[in-house]
């Protein structure tokens, strides 16, 4: 393993991606930060007119110093300016005075159920004074129809600004959505009618960006022509172009479940087989004068070509940018450390939205890269084999091994799973991948050849048939995939200290390496024992939100209880979403639903359903948790006058009841009245609105956010 000296864009790189990071959590002023670039860049100039300084070896450290601080402090510069910027647009766009917006459609279309989800660039801004020019990104969801259909890259629109801030979770530890795009500097969306928009412009017919994307829906359309349709032409438009919109979930569920998602992203490995193709395509010209530089730019030339055609993601714009370092290295004729070139591409990368690091696919595509370069040559070393067909079975398998060491941690933190077969499935996937793209290629560039044309693309829909069935049957192997492991940023950073730990220890063999593994690892193991014995007391009822339906949660340790409506539970999907990363941050077992229709007879839950838990009752509408008792109100419920009222921890109001609060205090005394999201908004603003005149604490999960009691 290299020494840190000898790759010195890497120690540049460090202090810099500090600097980003500490704006991200921190979001320090802005003024500040520059004042503070401004003060170190003088003092370092300063620093630099003293001779005795400047020529002492003893005083390096000095200038070592600041050169890091500077590198800090303009990581944190270029971040906090783009949040700024980023906070003045959003400003000027939800401003009440706005009459019209015009906005240029800047990424792909995406086909909802409902709706066409678009990116948009606002250009300009109409208020009742004059026009505005914008310079704002905003996600706009148009009623789905044969207009909004045929939009693309480059499309202007207008349309009434009825943009509103991208709300925050309404659930407990629920995908953070606004964080989420406000990555990509986006904190405005807007839902639009046929009649809200109007298209002033289509795209023009010429520019590189819509050259791309028609580039791209024209090499879809030959393959379709050519036979290759439904789940194979999916895979082929993910693996070669990059577009993944026409893969169906259960697709790729099974890809995820396998270990094999990576080769559906056009990454790396994509980028570099095209590297290989036309680098060898291309090995003549070094055999004329110039040839190098000649080759070297054409290389570039078609890398971005190809980053651009499909989509340029992270993965793919850092892919194409370290490539490009490598080429141009090799045309000038000097030999540069694999690690400065990866710094290297990270940092023009970072330079050019800081906000990249936040992405997941850049931070799992250069820990992957990283894994592959220093674990893998150790692994491969392993084993010493002489036939070419399982050496060259064990390089794939060590590369695979490398990649998941380095990214499992990642894995685990972002998708709380660990793919247990993943060197089985990259055994299989890899060298098939790279043998589709190869094809996939091939096929395309003679798609208008007849005969040629059609058997190339029945060989490639029969080897992408193949892939898919491959995949599905490792999915359906038995423990295939580890599920809902809870993990956190902690976990995260003691797991990499670990495996460096680890790494280090096998390169210089010291002991001292060694002990901090240990160390590591324990800490890591004792904070997960210890939340999991804190877990076994935990005692709690959680009212969600999830609009049009009602969904109670009791958790009583492991035990994990959901009480929820009949079509809500049928739609699994729509549940997870909301609930999923809260039961997993809880700790809890696999969940035991229980359907509100049901709740009739008055039995231990346990007794009905066949749920082990003696601490849950229920009788009709009522529900009794340990000491706390809880009656449901629904729109069938009809008062029925007792001698005394029904003294009540919670109260909890469903499915638009036409009841008033008044009415209900005539036969219940509860601490806390709950209004769930099953209730429409009207509904919830009209109880939460009496309930404040009578002075009863009362909260609306649909618009306040889920509602938790800790018993």
């Amino acid at each position: 393993m290299q020494q840190i000296n000898h790759i010195p864009l890497v120690r540049l790189l460090i202090p810099f991606i500090s600097g980003i990071i500490g704006v991200i959590y921190l979001k320090p002023n802005t003024n500040y930060i520059l004042l503070s670039f401004g003060i170190i860049i003088a003092l370092f100039f300063t620093l630099l007119l003293i001779k005795r300084l400047n020529t002492n070896y003893k005083f390096r450290w000095v200038f070592g110093t600041f050169i890091y601080g500077c590198l800090l402090l303009s990581g944190a510069a270029l971040t906090s300016l783009k949040y700024k910027n980023t906070s003045a647009t959003s400003n000027l766009l939800t401003n009440t005075n706005n009459q019209l917006l015009i906005g240029e459609i800047t990424a792909p279309t995406q086909t909802k159920a409902k709706s066409i989800k678009a990116i948009l660039a606002i250009k300009g801004i109409k208020t009742q004074n004059d026009w505005i020019e914008g310079n704002g990104n905003v996600i706009i969801y148009l009623q789905n129809d044969s207009l909004s259909k045929q939009l693309s890259v480059g499309d202007i629109i207008s349309f009434e600004p009825k943009l509103e801030n991208v709300p925050q979770p309404k659930n407990p530890n629920e995908f953070d959505f606004r964080k989420y795009l406000s990555f990509h500097l986006i904190h405005q969306q807007a839902f639009l009618r046929s009649n809200n928009w109007k298209l002033v412009q289509q795209a023009p017919t010429t520019g590189i960006f819509k050259f791309a994307n028609d580039s791209r829906k024209y090499l879809i359309n030959s393959l379709e022509k050519l036979g290759i349709k439904d789940k194979e032409l999916a895979v082929a438009s993910a693996l070669i172009l990059g577009y993944k919109d026409s893969i169906d979930a259960q697709l790729k569920s099974a890809y995820s479940s396998a270990g094999a998602m990576h080769v559906l992203a056009v990454s790396g490995l994509h980028v570099g087989v095209i590297f290989l193709i036309f680098s060898q395509l291309f090995s003549f010209f070094e055999k004329i004068k110039h040839g190098k530089i000649i080759k070297g730019v054409l290389l570039i030339i078609i890398l971005w070509l190809y980053a651009l055609l499909t989509g340029l993601s992270p993965s793919v714009m850092r892919a194409a940018t370290m490539f490009s370092f490598i080429v141009a290295a090799k045309m000038t004729g000097r030999i540069s450390s694999f690690f400065n070139t990866l710094a290297a591409s990270a940092l023009v990368l970072l330079i050019y939205n800081p906000l990249l690091i936040m992405e997941v696919g850049f931070q799992l595509s250069y820990m992957a890269v990283i894994g592959i370069v220093i674990i893998q040559p150790w692994i491969n070393d392993w084993f010493t084999i002489r036939y070419w067909l399982p050496r060259k079975i064990w390089e794939i398998t060590a590369v695979s091994i490398a990649a998941q060491i380095a990214t499992f941690p990642l894995g685990l933190l972002y998708f709380h799973q660990f793919p247990n077969y993943f060197m089985l499935s990259n055994l299989i996937v890899i060298p098939l991948a790279i043998g589709i793209l190869y094809l996939g290629i091939v096929t395309l560039i003679f798609a208008n050849v007849p005969v040629v044309g059609e058997y190339l693309a029945l060989a490639l829909k029969y080897i992408i048939k193949f892939l898919n069935e491959s995949v599905y049957l490792i999915d359906s192997l038995p423990y295939s995939l580890s599920e809902n492991i809870r993990f956190s940023i902690a976990d995260t950073w003691l797991l990499y200290l670990f495996i460096i730990s680890i790494i280090c220890l096998v390169a210089y063999r010291k002991f001292k390496y060694l002990l901090f593994g240990a160390t590591f690892i324990i800490v890591f193991l004792s904070s997960s024992l210890f939340l999991n014995y804190t877990d076994l007391d935990q005692r709690k009822i959680i009212i969600y939100n999830i609009p049009q339906f009602s969904a109670i949660n009791f958790i009583d340790g492991n035990d994990n209880i959901l009480v929820s409506d009949i079509k809500l539970t049928q739609n699994r999907s729509k549940l997870m979403f909301h609930v999923q990363n809260n039961w997993i941050n809880n700790g809890v077992e696999q969940e035991k639903i229980v359907r509100l229709d049901q709740l009739v007879k008055p039995h231990l839950i346990s007794n009905i359903f066949k749920i082990d838990n003696p601490n849950l009752f229920t009788k009709r509408n009522y529900f009794q948790f340990y000491d706390a008792k809880i009656a449901i109100i629904d729109n069938k419920f009809k008062l029925q006058r007792t001698p005394e009222k029904l003294n009540l921890d919670l109260l909890l109001i469903t499915k638009n009841t036409k009841l008033s609060i008044e009415e209900l205090l005539t036969l219940f005394n509860p601490k806390q009245i709950v209004i769930d999201a099953s209730n429409s908004t009207y509904t919830s603003e009209r109880l939460k609105e009496e309930a404040k005149v009578l002075n009863i604490n009362c909260c609306s999960v649909l618009l306040d956010g889920a509602f938790e009691k800790v018993i």
